[in-house]
């Protein structure tokens, strides 16, 4: 079905419907031209045969009846008063007689339809001679006019859904090789994302419209590229700088925690600060991480993501006893990647740690490996939680964002570890999304296209 949004489309029908108009309005100027053209013709004979009879009938009115039976003028008609002096053979054949007689004759030529559908055009004139006064009608038939017509209509007819067909075509491909630099700027527009804003869009050598967009754009995405490195460098120097204080009041903390002499509740208050200076230490780092993946400073090596995914879940498996959870892990197929192992690490880390909290105790989380129809290879990490909502499915991988069914800062969550996975994942060329768990809760699916199978 075309869309009229589409422009290409929206300029072929605009390019079609001048076009069809110019032919129209051409076809029809032809049309008007040819038709006057023949009247004009018609008139011209009229007016010479007038011109022959009404010669005899002044000068040699005997001639009239070698005229009316051989002569040059086919169709005409004498009379004088109510009686017929002279008239052609042809006349007397035709129905004119019956259709002229008591008629109001004009002096310019007019057309007029027999009772049998013949088309005759014909003039008339009086002419006094002596007492006498003398009616000359001469008469032609119209129906090589109307062939000629007809032929010329049907001609039209037939090539104007020609045109109309031709200048749609025709304007489609002036439509295409107009706009493709359009594709082209779109194509490559669609590739650039907060991790190749390095990447520029095409500028040709002509000075046209378009070359003049690409420019602009290509001024923006380095402005972009400008303010994201800002913002960046600027993650990354604070997280680091906060590093030094963060641990220094840490060793405070702990060295007072260690006096003798303090009492219960400055113990508490220091045991709290500890906790809370803790959780923005692991904030801290994980800005580290995101600012590290949204560089695209990764250090990558080979690696095998089913002996990553064994590991992490051999490490999480302590937090999983505790609330006598069970990990299953499905292995069935295996993907050798050049990979930041740690980044990558980290991303799974976060997605089995989140199943291993937000699942009641004494639930089975699911881990599987596995090749997609297409080749692609696929984690899903499944876990037995309240799910998350579909309206939040997005909004969770975003920094900061905690959702109000238990993802909050009582179970340690700063609101920063999807937006890590995401990052490390995309970093990776792979791809995370939301599902639900058809047991319950939340199924996290990250798919890695395009690998090198090692089945």
């Amino acid at each position: 079905m075309l869309r009229l949004s589409n422009l290409r489309i929206r300029f072929t029908l605009l390019y079609g419907t001048a076009l069809i108009a110019t032919v129209l309005i051409f076809s029809i100027g032809i049309y008007v031209f040819v038709q006057r053209m023949l009247i004009s013709q018609i008139n011209n004979h009229l007016h010479k045969d007038l011109a022959t009879v009404s010669g005899y009938l002044l000068h040699d009115q005997a001639g009239l009846f070698k005229l009316a039976s051989m002569g040059p003028v086919h169709i005409f008609r004498v009379r004088d008063g109510n009686r017929d002096l002279v008239v052609s053979e042809e006349w007397k054949n035709s129905e004119l007689t019956g259709l002229l007689d008591g008629g109001d004759l004009a002096a310019q030529p007019k057309s007029i339809t027999t009772p049998s559908r013949h088309q005759y055009r014909i003039q008339s004139r009086l002419f006094p001679l002596g007492e006498k006064l003398y009616q000359v009608v001469v008469a032609h038939e119209e129906s090589n006019y109307q062939r000629t017509l007809n032929t010329l209509a049907l001609i039209i007819l037939l090539a104007f859904p020609v045109s109309v067909a031709l200048s749609l075509v025709v304007g489609y491909l002036i439509a295409g090789r107009v706009l493709s630099p359009i594709t082209t700027i779109t194509a490559k527009a669609q590739e650039i994302s907060a991790e190749n804003l390095s990447a520029r869009l095409p500028v040709n050598n002509e000075e046209n419209e378009f070359a003049t967009l690409a420019t602009v754009f290509n001024l923006t995405f380095s402005r972009l590229e400008e303010s994201f490195e800002r913002l960046r460098c600027f993650t990354a120097d604070a997280s680091h700088e906060l590093r030094t204080p963060l641990t220094a009041i840490r060793s405070i903390g702990e060295t007072a925690l260690q006096q003798q002499d303090i009492t219960p509740e400055c113990r508490e208050t220091i045991g709290s600060m500890l906790e809370e200076t803790d959780r923005l230490a692991q904030t801290v780092e994980s800005l580290l991480l995101l600012s590290r993946a949204d560089g695209s400073a990764l250090h990558k090596e080979p690696a095998e993501l089913g002996n990553l995914l064994a590991d992490v879940i051999e490490f999480l498996s302590v937090l999983a006893e505790e609330k006598q959870q069970e990990i299953n892990f499905e292995r069935l197929t295996s993907l050798h990647l050049s990979a930041d192992a740690c980044m990558l690490r980290r991303a799974f880390l976060n997605l089995v740690d989140n199943a291993i909290k937000y699942s009641p105790e004494q639930t089975i989380i699911t881990v599987k490996l596995f090749r997609e129809a297409d080749g692609s290879t696929a984690v899903e990490v499944g876990d037995n939680g309240s799910g998350i909502p579909d309206t939040e499915k997005e909004k969770v991988f975003n920094r900061f964002y905690r959702l109000d069914n238990g993802r909050s800062r009582e179970k340690g969550g700063a609101g920063l570890g999807l937006s890590i996975t995401k990052a490390a994942i995309e970093a990776h060329d792979g791809l995370v999304t939301i599902l639900d768990n058809p047991v319950g809760g939340a199924l996290f699916r990250v798919v890695f296209p395009s690998p090198k199978q090692d089945s």
